[in-house]
């Protein structure tokens, strides 16, 4: 099994075999980058799972071009979809997550509860005055 990082000194794409190092060499510029200096998010644009060397501030995604910031990274929920198992990775606000193996739609359970505010269009009351129709709700995936 091969696993990879990105050279924390040139920015490449670096493969090892998983377990047999603490860390890679970059061939390139000889700098020694660690597993543990690299972290992970997912996009918040196309849900890709990303993986980035820790001091950075902002990464780009090179599927859909966000630029996804950092800060709010180490809030990364993980579940694992209830039709194939599969681990699946959610940004933090998530209350459902889609899985890219089997499409199906996995509600996230810790998910706070979100209020709901709907505006409707305003429309004349019998005295001819406009009139404002919203509706607030509280949502939940609790069970």
């Amino acid at each position: 099994m091969q696993d990879q990082l990105i050279c924390s000194g040139c920015k490449r794409l670096l493969q090892y075999r998983r377990g047999s190092a603490t860390g890679v060499c970059c061939p390139s510029c000889n700098t020694f980058t660690s597993p543990s200096d690299m972290s992970e998010l997912v996009c918040s644009g196309c849900f890709t799972m990303l993986v980035y060397n820790r001091g950075a501030n902002n990464i780009r995604c090179p599927h859909c071009s966000r630029v996804n910031s950092t800060r709010s990274a180490n809030q990364i929920g993980h579940l694992s979809c209830g039709h194939c198992r599969t681990t699946l990775a959610y940004p933090p606000g998530a209350s459902t997550v889609g899985c890219p193996t089997c499409r199906c739609v996995n509600p996230v359970r810790d998910a706070r509860p979100q209020t709901v505010l709907v505006e409707n269009p305003k429309t004349l009351d019998e005295k001819g005055k406009l009139v404002s129709n919203v509706a607030v709700g509280v949502t939940s995936w609790k069970r």
